[in-house]
């Protein structure tokens, strides 16, 4: 069953979590996605749970894609989760100090059945060889993987339509090897991703990302699956609204579950991609990006988290990879100048090196680096946000 909860504190987890007040916990009342719900729209069902929106109990106990302790992650007696129990501590100042946390919540659970002495065992085993906790120093020695690097399609929007091929080499000229389509499934500037294709082959580009549509996640599985064996993209990203509340992102990470476990079967993986107003729509603490995060089974999506935008919000994407291990497989490479403004990668306020030395706790594959104003054209910024990468060492 899909839950709506989220985590407690050490010391008031069999209570209410730390950032709902008891008053508000007695009286708030949420609404909570029903099982199986339609993606077209499901109402709410009336509920509350002692852990509102938290870690959904269909996933696993995970701290990483190479930390997954293959146990599920069972409700407690609280209507919490064995997650929210033990994230509410997150994030974490040392690696010991998380393994302990780990060791102490799971004893307490198996003590009271909720966890068999085994279940702990291979818990505590995943905790301790994951990345939570462990320090991730920026050396300066250290440089870039190109090849994991890419261009979000959105930059070059303006001569896409009308010169997709003298684009495409023009990228591929100044050492891009990967691109991110943006659009829907079935229009990328004009084009199909079958229409896109040899395109991009002929410019020696690989599409490891689609971007397209939540109407598409909802109601086109199909042709999404379709558009991205065409071009032989591994991910399809969406973005949300700036009208929803919480309930609508509980709904939505429905959605991507759904429509995630569906894709997994093609080799495809669903990912979110943020604007500001996730990390600004907000109850009791609670932002719609945690709802996201926590409510979507990581073994079916991940998350693409634009730095730009989170950064707009005076979110910091190390702060939210030491909340959320191993959850970002995709970055949006974007900096932000300090009136707020777009910027080329390296000409805005944001540590790009902070984030690169960062990534393993992340779990990132790949960056696309994105200007969403570029001057004087899409080409140029995007090479310049390139060549700052290519001599970054972090």
């Amino acid at each position: 069953m899909q839950r709506t909860t989220s985590t407690t504190t050490r010391t008031l987890r069999r209570t209410a979590k730390p950032w709902v007040a008891a008053a508000v916990a007695a009286t708030l009342s949420l609404p909570v996605l029903a099982p199986c719900a339609s993606a077209a729209g499901p109402g709410p069902a009336p509920g509350t749970t002692a852990c509102a929106y938290g870690y959904t109990s269909e996933a696993t106990v995970w701290f990483g894609a190479d930390a997954d302790s293959g146990v599920p992650n069972h409700e407690t007696r609280t209507g919490c989760t064995v997650m929210d129990e033990i994230m509410a501590d997150a994030p974490f100042a040392t690696h010991g100090r998380f393994v302990r946390t780990v060791a102490s919540v799971t004893k307490d659970l198996v003590r009271e059945q909720v966890l068999t002495a085994r279940e702990r065992r291979d818990i505590v085993r995943a905790a301790d060889v994951s990345e939570v906790g462990r320090p991730h120093p920026v050396t300066g020695r250290r440089s870039v993987d190109l090849s994991a690097i890419g261009l979000v399609g959105y930059t070059v929007r303006a001569t896409m339509p009308t010169d997709a091929e003298g684009t495409l080499a023009a990228l591929a000229g100044c050492g891009f090897r990967n691109i991110e389509p943006s659009g829907g499934a079935g229009n990328f500037y004009g084009y199909t991703a079958a229409e896109l294709a040899p395109l991009t082959d002929e410019a020696g580009l690989e599409v490891p990302s689609l971007g397209v549509s939540l109407s598409n996640l909802q109601n086109d599985v199909d042709l999404v699956v379709a558009e991205a064996h065409a071009i032989g993209a591994k991910y399809v990203r969406i973005s949300g609204s700036g009208s929803w509340t919480l309930a609508d992102y509980s709904r939505t990470a429905a959605i991507l579950n759904e429509a995630g476990e569906r894709l997994s079967a093609e080799g495809i993986r669903v990912a979110y991609h943020n604007h500001g107003y996730e990390f600004e729509t907000a109850e009791d603490g609670v932002t719609g990006y945690d709802v996201l995060v926590r409510e979507t089974n990581p073994a079916f999506v991940t998350m693409e988290l634009d730095v730009y935008w989170a950064a707009s919000t005076d979110t910091s994407a190390t702060d939210l990879f030491a909340r959320y291990p191993g959850r970002f497989e995709l970055l949006h490479l974007k900096d932000i100048g300090e009136d707020g403004s777009f910027a080329d990668v390296g000409a805005g306020t944001i540590d790009f090196a902070e984030i690169f030395a960062a990534a393993p706790l992340a779990g990132v594959r790949y960056g696309f680096t994105e200007h969403d104003q570029p001057s004087p054209d899409g080409v140029t910024s995007a090479c310049t946000s390139l060549g700052y990468l290519a001599e970054l060492r972090y």
